[in-house]
């Protein structure tokens, strides 16, 4: 498990970029924004034009270069805020977003030697649709948007810029976080693309894992949650189905750890954490139907009279239908979980196979044996602690009500 070391020049160099703030557009720039997204399509009625805008802003992020510079350049990945962290010394109540410590340390080790790292935000891609300014206000009401609905566009434009990103990474995922949450689009779209890639393995945290929530459970599950194959699959985080950022998938992730420490040995608890990496597995789709079956042959090894639940037809036709939005990709890695044995994938050649519709999915019964049921929602809800100063350049930074963080 890494853990970055970040020089006091990589957080001083961080805690300027967050001060200093992505510049505003000038008025002529927004002026020209505007022309530019709203041409064709301004006469539209307001559902038509605001569906017609996102075609448009989903296109240009797919016409983006998100190539690697070389084939051996890492990609960062980050997601809200640095936290605890052994070689990272924060000052009291000061809030360092991951995006500029991502930024800063990419800039930092590529100023070593050139194209050793990338971030989103400074790939030509990123920079593209950053001169778009959409998270900016005035932008948003240039476009005729009210608040809500620009911040939903400009998440979904970046998160398919997001989605291509991941896509193209290839050596290693270096995730500035120290678990994913279900509210950030590192678990929404780019943890679920290397997973379908086969990369599960070239993930690594940057963070260390949050081992005091799990001061209470046993040392070889608190073990197997600090995996960074367990840490890239599921979350932890309550979440209130009504949240505009919820999906099934934030369902299907869900590790209730309070449901955990309550089993009595660590075979079981075991078990019930690679039902939830199952239940991932299953909404990431056929490519990886393989390891759906691999974790749950072990658990029924781990707990013979314990019936899995994967994910419900209704959420696996939703996952079916947010993979066909996605770029088509395929698999060259192969990697799991401790103890657990999955077939590598192979051959930058490899061709997926084409999945079934999603009437098909919604109608199928998934392994003979496994239950499709509903999975429970948590029983508390977790409020969202997260807050912002300045209009974020990157999707999961939404103003307004979010997930829990």
């Amino acid at each position: 498990m890494i853990q970055v070391h970040v020089s006091g020049q990589v957080l001083d160099d961080a805690r300027d970029r967050q001060h200093t703030g992505e510049a505003a557009p000038t008025p002529d720039e927004v002026r020209r924004i505007s022309k530019r997204l709203r041409a064709g399509i301004a006469h539209l009625p307001d559902k038509e034009y605001t569906e017609q805008l996102r075609k448009r802003l989903r296109e240009f992020a797919a016409e983006q270069d998100m190539e690697l510079p070389t084939p051996d350049t890492r990609s960062a990945f980050w997601s809200y805020r640095l936290e605890d962290h052994p070689t990272v010394d924060v000052e009291a109540g000061e809030q360092l977003q991951s995006m500029h410590v991502a930024a800063a340390y990419t800039e930092a080790q590529n100023s070593i030697v050139e194209d050793t790292l990338r971030y989103l935000e400074g790939t030509p891609g990123g920079k593209a649709l950053g001169e778009l300014h959409l998270w900016d206000a005035n932008v948003q009401r240039a476009l005729k948007l009210d608040r809500d609905t620009g911040t939903a566009l400009a998440y979904d434009a970046w998160g398919a810029l997001s989605q291509r990103y991941a896509a193209t990474t290839e050596t290693e995922a270096l995730f500035f976080m120290a678990e994913l949450n279900p509210g950030a689009v590192a678990y929404q779209t780019e943890a679920p693309q290397l997973r379908r890639d086969g990369k599960l393995d070239i993930i690594d945290f940057m963070y260390p894992p949050p081992m005091g929530k799990y001061a209470d459970l046993a040392p070889e599950t608190q073990e197997l949650l600090a995996s960074r194959a367990v840490r890239a699959q599921v979350h932890t985080f309550g979440y209130d189905e009504n949240d505009p950022k919820y999906t099934p998938l934030t369902k299907a992730g869900h590790l209730d750890l309070e449901h955990l420490k309550s089993l009595p040995t660590p075979e079981a608890q075991r078990a019930a954490v690679l039902e939830v990496c199952a239940r991932v597995a299953a909404m990431d789709g056929p490519a990886r139907a393989a390891d759906v079956e691999k974790y749950v042959e072990e658990i029924k090894v781990l707990r013979p009279d314990h019936e899995v639940a994967l994910p419900n037809s209704t959420d696996l036709a939703w996952a079916h239908e947010a993979r066909a939005q996605a770029t088509p990709v395929v698999s060259t890695h192969g990697a799991f979980l401790p103890g657990v044995e999955v077939n590598a994938r192979t051959g930058p050649q490899q061709i997926q196979p084409p999945e079934p519709s999603a009437s098909a999915i919604a109608g199928a019964h998934f392994l003979p044996g496994v239950t499709l049921k509903p999975v429970p929602a948590p029983a508390a809800q977790v409020p969202s602690t997260a807050t912002t100063s300045q209009a974020p350049p990157a999707p999961e930074q939404v103003r307004g009500p979010t997930l829990a963080e």
